[in-house]
Parts: C-alpha cells; sequence; structure tokens
C-alpha cells in the first residue's frame, strides 16, 4: 500500500527517521537508507505516496489522507513486465527500491505518450479512464447486490423492557418498528453517544454543531421516545445528558448497545443488517458521518469522505454495508475512507448529511473537486 500522509505527519514522520537513523539532514538520510535524496524529498513535500512499508512500525499516530496499492504507479504509467519479472526484481532490490525502479519506468512510459499524443491529451485520456473504471466497479457492485435488499420490516416486542416512575411521568415511549429515524439516531450514538449505568445516556458534539443538535437531534429524540431533552452548552461541547430506565434497556438489550466503554467492542445492530433496507442503511450511516466523520479535500483538490470509529469489526461491517450500497472504500487503522468525487457525488445523492457543517463541506468539495 501507498499512502499520503497529512503535512503534519509527513513533518513529524522524517524528525522520527532522522532521529532514528541519527542524522541531521536529508542527504545524510538518503545516504544512510540508500534511497535517492529527490524521492525522499517528493515523499516529505508530499509530491509522491509514501510506501507504507517504509514508514517504521514504531512510527505511530498519524493522519493518511488517501492511499493507493502497491502497483498504482505501474498502473498510471502502464504495466511494466510480468509477474515472474515483478518477483525477481522485488527479490534483487527489496521492495522500496523496486518501487522507485517501477515509478522511474512509469515515467518514462508517460514521457513517450505525452510526445506522442501532447500532454493534455494523455492527461485526459488517463482521467477518462480512471472516471469509467470506478463507474465500472460501482455497476458491478450494484449488480452483484440488486437482490440483496429486500426491505424487511422489522418490529421490536417491548413488553419486557422496565419503565421507571420518572419514566411513566414524563410519558416517555419506545419505538415498536425500525425506522429510517432510528437508524440514524443510532447511528449518532454510536458516534457521539454514551450509554453508562445507573440509567444513564447522553450525546454530545463539538461546540460548532450546536446547531445540529438544536435542530436534528433533539427533535429526533423527541419524535423517537416522546422526550423533551434540556440541551447541555459547556465550554467545547453541546449535547444533553438524560436518564431514562426505559431508553436504556431498549437501546441495550433490543439495540444491543453496550454499556461503558464502546472501544473494539460496538458492532452494527443485528436489526439494522437484517432489514436489507437501504434506507434504514442510508440512515444509520448518515448519523455516523454527522457525529464522527469528516471531509476534506487534499491539496490536489481531491475529495475523501472519512468515518472513524475504534472498532475492527464494526468497521468491517460498515465497509460490507457500504458495498452493498455500490460505494467503494479502504479500512486504514481505526478509519475507512470513500476517495474522489465519484464517491462524493454519489454520497450526496443517496447518503448526504442533517449537520449543517458537513452539509458546507459535501458543498464545498463537491465545487472544487477535481475529475478524477
Amino acid at each position: 500500500m501507498r499512502i499520503l500522509l497529512s503535512k503534519k505527519s509527513r513533518e513529524k514522520l522524517f524528525s522520527f527517521l532522522k532521529n532514528e537513523n541519527k542524522v541531521k539532514t536529508l542527504k545524510e538520510l538518503s545516504e544512510k537508507t540508500k534511497i535517492p535524496f529527490k524521492t525522499l524529498q517528493k515523499w516529505k513535500l508530499g509530491n509522491l505516496y509514501i510506501p507504507e512499508k517504509f514508514i517504521p512500525k514504531n512510527f505511530k499516530d498519524f493522519k493518511i489522507i488517501t492511499e493507493k496499492p502497491n502497483n498504482w504507479g505501474q498502473i498510471n504509467g502502464g504495466k511494466i513486465g510480468g509477474k515472474k519479472s515483478s518477483e525477481r526484481l522485488r527479490k534483487k532490490y527489496g521492495e522500496i527500491k523496486y518501487s522507485i525502479i517501477m515509478s522511474q519506468r512509469g515515467k518514462k512510459s508517460i514521457n513517450t505518450l505525452w510526445e506522442k499524443f501532447g500532454k493534455e491529451k494523455v492527461i485526459k485520456m488517463v482521467r477518462e479512464g480512471k472516471i469509467n473504471r470506478r463507474i465500472n466497479q460501482i455497476k458491478k457492485l450494484e449488480e452483484e447486490n440488486k437482490n440483496y435488499f429486500l426491505n424487511k420490516e422489522i418490529y421490536f416486542n417491548n413488553s419486557s423492557i422496565n419503565f421507571s416512575k420518572s419514566d411513566l411521568k414524563k410519558r416517555i415511549k419506545l419505538p415498536d418498528k425500525l425506522t429510517a429515524d432510528l437508524a440514524e439516531e443510532t447511528g449518532i450514538h454510536l458516534g457521539d453517544g454514551c450509554l453508562s449505568k445507573r440509567n444513564y445516556y447522553s450525546v454530545k458534539t463539538n461546540k460548532t454543531e450546536r446547531a445540529y443538535m438544536i435542530n436534528h437531534i433533539l427533535p429526533i429524540y423527541k419524535k423517537l421516545y416522546g422526550i423533551d431533552l434540556k440541551l447541555m452548552d459547556l465550554q467545547s461541547v453541546s449535547g444533553f445528558e438524560s436518564y431514562s430506565k426505559a431508553i436504556h434497556e431498549f437501546k441495550n438489550k433490543t439495540l444491543a448497545i453496550p454499556v461503558g466503554e464502546k472501544k473494539e467492542r460496538i458492532t452494527i445492530p443485528k436489526t439494522i443488517i437484517k432489514s436489507k433496507n437501504k434506507e434504514i442503511y442510508r440512515a444509520f450511516i448518515r448519523g455516523l458521518l454527522d457525529t464522527d466523520g469528516c471531509i476534506y479535500i487534499t491539496k490536489r483538490n481531491y475529495p475523501v469522505i472519512s468515518i472513524t470509529i475504534s472498532s475492527t469489526k464494526f468497521l468491517k461491517e460498515l465497509k460490507l454495508m457500504l458495498e452493498k450500497l455500490g460505494f467503494i472504500s479502504n479500512i486504514y487503522k481505526n478509519t475507512i475512507t470513500l476517495n474522489g468525487p465519484i464517491m462524493l457525488n454519489k454520497w450526496i445523492k443517496e447518503i448526504n448529511s442533517n449537520n449543517p457543517k458537513n452539509l458546507a463541506k459535501l458543498k464545498q468539495a463537491s465545487s472544487s473537486a477535481r475529475i478524477e
């Protein structure tokens, strides 16, 4: 895998490598690692993707903007040699030097094409080829899953859920059926919510998302549970804290949301997966994006949608859900990403957002994103 790190992460990486190799300059690092100075310089400046194997295992806490397969440079420059030739070169030179050689060969091929057809035409051909490949990938996924969605109606038996005197006084109700609103609220809870002992539950977002809390999250709780929640404004967060035996048991017993620490314990509720309903899937994913998601554009105007969740099983389930919907995603560590304008436009059309901050970012990304 080849990865593009954020500017801050690249600076930290090369500072770390200099310390590890006991050198002070990039030139000295080049001599010590036997990697060309210009290659290191391009990696550091973010002009080239960095081979994942180049990053030491003990270097942690870095942010990945986007990633590509190891043979990305070869594909863009034209496939060079066969499988046996590739294995021989890897064995002879090692993974890093092999990647550099392939990259150089790829550039040579591109230069030849530029001379033959002209730079602008080649760039247009490459972009059109990438767009067509991505569109075909989406069509293939959608064709494979056309019979998957059965739109099952999922009903809940809440007869074993206990209501406290306070719940009865507040006239709290519980959903008897899985709806898009409940799926979205579940995504919101798994993103920024908390379920702890003594019937406590809460959702807290960044202070900048106060409007999202007031205009969407509090009303959705009122609609689903019939409860009037009081907005809590703190220095850095906006949200609510509340207590309800019925809501707590419903979330824990019916939806299987764990009490306490969420890290590596949360999974996507089976009721949502089993619904095999596009609107349910989309609403749940929308709730996740609006709480634990991020939309940004790389310095090359390449849009990225990402969701970070500290649960390996959860991310794998989420990736599968996205595939069923025809989305192509990548997982790295605790983050799942969808890259490029085609994925961005598909997201806007099918999932979108209810968070004003994310709506603005999606609009900005869509208007400034370059073609793939």
